[in-house]
């Protein structure tokens, strides 16, 4: 006991306040991560992998569907990749996931066939093997939204975009909205019916060309086919024209049907998925405009 008291005797008595503070800090930095991790919020969206049989074939699907209450009325925007693309890299590609951590919508992204969809005729492993994606897509649409409870949308980009042409001349009512970013139909398809559509192209596709006469691998013109599709839904003559950056939006509503056209025009960016900037509104931004009826500005 005496060599204990002589000990305490030595300590200096600075060096005793300066342990108790740091043991506070310590506590009190200990407590306030326990009370940070308790008070984590819920994950802003989930993912899901399904499955279903369509044809004899197993066929995928990623949903993307936003946390919390409420999601269940959220509208639905099926979405088909380019050629080539898995889904997780079109998950990746066309900025609309953050329309699910808003709460906005629920995105489905079905797989294809060999990364492809047989849109009649185009493309890769999918058509080669006559895949019956209309059939997929009908059943996938029963699946995710039985009875047609709510709003669902359809979007397609290249590949996925003539796919998304292909169900608008077969099925036109299964969908309340299209869109199709840089693709035509495939010939044999004709949209007759009026159908609520979004057209996205540039000036400067080499696939899809822009005008006719313009080089492009893909028929008809950009500028031929929207004067076909606003003939089937008899739109007015005058459009409402919006220029943002490199982007031109016209836009016709009241089709025979109250449908509604839009034809978005970027001025270069040849046949990629058109990012936006700083001044020009994403193709995600004028997608989700037009399928949820909203205006851009």
């Amino acid at each position: 006991m005496r060599g204990l008291d002589r000990l305490v005797r030595l300590v200096n008595p600075v060096t005793v306040l300066i342990a108790v503070g740091i043991l506070i800090v310590t506590v009190a930095c200990t407590n306030g991560a326990s009370a940070s991790k308790e008070t984590t919020s819920a994950p802003k969206e989930t993912t899901s992998s399904h499955e279903i049989k369509v044809g004899g074939l197993a066929r995928s699907w990623e949903q993307l569907s936003p946390g919390g209450a409420g999601s269940d009325a959220s509208p639905i925007i099926v979405v088909l990749s380019g050629r080539n693309a898995t889904t997780s890299q079109e998950i990746s590609r066309d900025g609309l996931v953050p329309l699910v951590s808003a709460g906005s919508a629920e995105l489905v992204y079905p797989a294809g066939i060999g990364k492809s969809w047989n849109a009649g005729g185009c493309c890769g492993k999918a058509a080669q093997e006559h895949v019956n994606d209309v059939a997929f897509l009908k059943a996938l649409v029963e699946m995710v939204d039985p009875g047609h409870s709510r709003p669902i949308y359809l979007s397609g980009y290249s590949n996925g975009g003539r796919m998304a042409y292909r169900m608008a001349c077969t099925d036109p009512r299964l969908f309340d909205a299209m869109a199709v970013v840089k693709a035509m139909p495939d010939p044999g398809c004709s949209v007759i019916q009026p159908v609520n559509f979004l057209q996205i192209d540039s000036t400067d596709d080499p696939r899809v060309p822009y005008r006719p006469g313009d080089p492009g691998l893909e028929s008809p013109a950009a500028t031929t086919e929207v004067a076909r599709l606003r003939s089937a839904d008899g739109t007015p003559q005058q459009a409402r024209v919006v220029s943002r950056g490199s982007l031109q939006l016209q836009t016709w509503s009241n089709g025979k049907q109250g449908t509604r056209l839009a034809f978005a025009i970027y001025n270069g960016g040849r046949h990629s998925w058109p990012e936006g900037d700083a001044t020009t509104p994403s193709a995600a931004d004028v997608v989700w405009n037009f399928l949820s009826g909203a205006t851009l500005r």
